[in-house]
């Protein structure tokens, strides 16, 4: 008998998901026909557009040739060039322009509706089709500035989408161009011929876009040409369909601006800069497809039914023995080297369960073997502990050094030095602050009292009385400070930056104010300064952010960068990297020390 195993039953499993693979590509074949059918409606739409931009672009082309047969004419000249002054002249000429030029142009265009007829002097005439309503008394939409102005300065056709005339009831295609005399070396008017907006539909008539489908032309201001909603023309779309017009010329997009979710394909035309486009509701597109998803939603239905039933068995199969195997590790996890029961199925999750076990004790014996070596290594550790500890105790005690001072001190009585006596006492209560090792924070007043200790040691050192110029607000006493701050700084100067001597001008200045939610010491001084080489150098070791080392600046002579480095990154250690010092210094003029805390009271 074959042994089974899991790669058999595997394969088993796998086989039938691709058997219902299998049986679920007609299920999947609805996405693919659907896609296909909306790339050929696409493509369709986008054919259609490509064919209309022509039409359209030939259709408004035959009527400029009526444009140029108007505005050629010798007549026409003759009343830009001397038009009638009188009413009987006036009258004549018009008949005369009706019958031998105006009416021979309506038979051979009956599509166009008004003709009109202007120059710079505001002398006019208009001829209407007899089909279209007697227009009385007209008033012009445009003025003649306005007229002037839409038209193409070099004389070139304009096509306008609305009437010259204020009183017409219907929407026109106004087609305009700035006209000549006999002389051509200027303007004289403007000639303009009228077409409804309704002719554009004969275009299309052949084209069946479905019940809900329409042509419609936009212009560049966004206002609509045509529509076979009358009610819509002349009004302006949405910027955001607007937008998706331009930006997607012959690629369809969907839109909703005028009610339901459409199919819509756009293309300007070159000729007149219009765009036409084509809207198919989504909705009839997508109508062929609903009974292929019915079914396809059945067939799936049940495809998926049974696919996740096998999966389900499938995964019981893998599942119920990595579960033991999870509970045995739990049991590990707890310190419970115990072994788990073995499946019997006598394939590779058995022989799993097998090795498990085996594993569980191996490392049953190994922590065994390794407890006993760490307590080995905690007897030796606490023994290296116990001879560090006796040779500190060796070491000077602080106190020792406390009560040497205090000698030291009764010794000046004796002998009456109140200087000996202010010195000792000074160094002994620095020493005292210096060596309180477990506080890392204080408050700014006990810098300030370490500070007059140390300058009571510098009066005597230097023979003479130094004042710090301290402004530090009483308010900002209390708030929190890095210990042995500012003294190391304030010697710093002492030492470098009035490397010269001390002489009267010179001055140390404290003071103090809040920024961004900081606390800003700043430490100033009138002494020798820093060129700007060893400034640029002193702040690069600051961004640095390490303690400093003595053999870095060995030969640096008066830098004083080894106590500012490591004032610095004890205040970055107690409080974060963000604070510290920043330095400012002028060669010959003095030194700025910004120190930067958090503004947090004691």
């Amino acid at each position: 008998m074959m042994k089974p195993s899991l790669a058999r039953s595997i394969f088993v499993y796998v086989a039938a998901i691709v058997l219902i693979t299998v049986m679920s590509i007609g299920f999947s074949s609805y996405y693919i026909s659907s896609n296909k059918l909306k790339e050929q409606t696409e493509q369709h739409l986008t054919e259609i557009v490509s064919n209309a931009v022509n039409h359209t672009d030939l259709y408004l082309k035959n009527y400029e040739r009526a444009h140029l047969s108007l505005f050629t004419n010798s007549s026409v000249k003759k009343f830009l060039d001397d038009p009638p002054t009188g009413d009987y002249e006036y009258y004549q000429f018009t008949d005369n322009l009706m019958d031998n030029v105006i009416n021979p142009l309506f038979i051979k265009s009956p599509e166009i509706m008004t003709v009109y007829l202007a120059d710079y002097f505001d002398h006019y005439v208009y001829y209407e089709n007899p089909a279209l309503k007697s227009i009385v008394d007209p008033v012009p939409a445009f003025t003649m500035e306005e007229l002037d102005k839409e038209t193409d300065a070099l004389g070139n056709m304009t096509i306008i989408s609305n009437s010259v005339f204020s009183e017409s009831n219907n929407q026109f295609i106004t087609l305009a161009r700035k006209i000549h005399g006999e002389v051509f070396n200027e303007f004289k008017g403007i000639l303009a011929i009228e077409i409804k907006a309704d002719e554009f539909a004969t275009l299309w008539k052949g084209i069946n876009l479905g019940p809900s489908g329409f042509f419609a032309i936009v212009d560049n201001d966004g206002r609509i040409v045509y529509h076979p909603d009358k009610q819509r023309i002349g009004t302006t779309v949405n910027k955001a369909l607007m937008a998706k017009i331009e930006g997607n010329d012959l690629k369809s997009f969907k839109d909703s601006s005028f009610g339901e979710e459409r199919l819509v394909v756009s293309s300007k035309s070159a000729y007149t800069g219009w765009n036409l486009m084509v809207s198919i509701p989504t909705a009839d597109i997508n109508r062929p497809l609903s009974s292929i998803r019915y079914s396809s939603f059945w067939v799936g239905g049940i495809t998926l039914l049974l696919a996740l039933l096998l999966s389900y068995r499938f995964g019981r199969i893998i599942t119920k023995p990595i579960q033991i195997l999870k509970n045995g590790m739990r049991q590990t996890e707890k310190g419970n080297w115990v072994k788990i029961p073995q499946l019997q199925t006598k394939n590779e999750l058995d022989e799993l369960i097998q090795r498990y076990n085996l594993m569980v004790v191996s490392l049953s014996e190994l922590m065994d073997t390794l407890y006993r070596t760490e307590l080995s290594k905690k007897d030796a550790e606490l023994e290296r502990q116990k001879a560090e500890l006796q040779s500190l105790q060796l070491q000077i005690n602080p106190h020792f050094l406390y009560n040497t001072l205090e000698n030291i001190i009764v010794y000046a009585v004796i002998q009456q030095s109140t200087e000996i006596t202010e010195i000792v006492d000074a160094i002994a209560t620095m020493f005292r602050y210096s060596v309180q090792t477990h506080i890392e924070e204080t408050a700014i007043v006990n810098e300030l009292k370490h500070v007059l200790n140390y300058m009571t040691i510098m009066k005597h050192r230097v023979g003479r009385e130094f004042e710090l110029d301290v402004r530090i607000p009483p308010e900002f006493f209390l708030k929190k400070t890095a210990r042995l701050t500012l003294q190391p700084l304030i010697e710093n100067i002492f030492q470098h930056g009035f490397a010269d001597g001390i002489e009267e001008h010179h001055y140390i200045r404290l003071d103090a104010w809040t920024k961004d939610d900081d606390l800003i010491i700043v430490l100033e001084d009138n002494g020798v300064g820093m060129t700007p080489e060893h400034l640029a150098s002193l702040n690069k070791q600051l961004s640095a952010n390490q303690l400093a080392e003595a053999k870095l600046h060995k030969g640096a002579g008066n830098s004083g960068g080894i106590g500012m480095m490591n004032v610095h990154r004890r205040i970055q250690l107690v409080f974060g990297e963000q604070y510290g010092l920043s330095i400012e210094s002028e060669l010959g003029v003095g030194t700025r020390i910004y120190i930067r805390f958090p503004n947090i009271g004691t």
